[in-house]
């Protein structure tokens, strides 16, 4: 990619969040590139992440738009990340904006990559194990309700009729046997994986059992996002956070690392097997 054009985490987010936008507006890039004076082109490569957007002027498209004061509010602060100038604002809305982020980078990506050691990832999960997730003390709100419909649409892109997302996620075998929201969600969590990987050529999971030996992933949870067959980023998940790598070394050390862990892991095969076996003594 030529100097001037790389693309950073937080630009990628901007342009696929401010792509949904446009399309969910019903408008198409010539009517964004008349309101700024710039071309359709430079529309297309700022929703590619090719090229920033000045705070102005996304001010100015978010208007056009008519996003949402908290999705606008968190996407000028992911904007200020992309010019590394921070300042911090508070989330609200229904459904959280970064929540909003994370399904406009699924479903630009072509490709992802996943490993967690106890926890299949959102693109995955069935609405019981969901629910216990995002809610943990059992209280549920309307708004948590919401939000939780909204992450279960994440898994569309793995069923899509155009392009459907490439899945490939190694799961630790402690996710097939933790308790999350009880028996009942667990049986159905793990009967939908199953289902879902005989279902689709386009979903591949490894089980990493118990009694692997050490591996470059301990102790972490990595997504490793394509996004347009044209860049790569990589993110490193914790409970409390979520740190996006994008320079191409890092990248690239993520990608080795899953790698790793994917030889240490089960065939595919052997561990849906595995999974529907765990599924059918619950």
């Amino acid at each position: 990619m030529p100097s001037g054009q790389r693309r950073t985490a937080e630009r990628i987010q901007v342009g696929t969040t401010l792509k949904r936008m446009r399309l969910e507006a019903g408008l198409t890039r010539e009517v964004p590139a008349g309101k700024l004076g710039i071309s359709p082109t430079t529309i297309g490569n700022i929703e590619q992440g090719r090229t920033k957007i000045a705070h102005t002027k996304l001010a100015a498209l978010l208007e056009l738009y008519g996003a949402p004061a908290d999705q606008a509010a968190d996407l000028m602060e992911v904007n200020r990340e992309a010019h590394r100038t921070v300042v911090r604002v508070p989330y609200g809305g229904e459904i959280w904006p970064h929540q909003r982020r994370s399904s406009d980078l699924i479903n630009a990506a072509t490709r992802i990559g996943y490993y967690s050691p106890e926890i299949f990832p959102g693109v995955l999960q069935a609405r019981g194990y969901a629910r216990a997730i995002m809610a943990p003390t059992g209280h549920m709100t309307d708004k948590l309700e919401i939000r939780i419909n909204f992450r279960l649409t994440l898994g569309e892109a793995l069923t899509r009729e155009d392009d459907p997302l490439e899945l490939w996620a190694v799961i630790g075998e402690a996710a097939l046997h933790k308790n999350i929201g009880g028996c009942e969600a667990m049986r159905e969590q793990l009967t939908h994986v199953v289902e879902l990987c005989r279902q689709r050529a386009n979903i591949t999971v490894q089980v990493l059992p118990l009694n692997a030996r050490e591996h470059q992933l301990l102790g972490t949870t990595v997504t490793i996002y394509e996004v347009d067959n044209l860049a790569t980023i990589a993110s490193v998940d914790t409970s409390v956070s979520e740190h996006f790598l994008e320079h191409d070394p890092l990248v690239a050390d993520a990608a080795r690392r899953f790698s790793d862990v994917r030889l240490k892991a089960l065939d595919p095969l052997t561990s849906v097997d595995m999974i529907e076996e765990v599924a059918n003594r619950r």
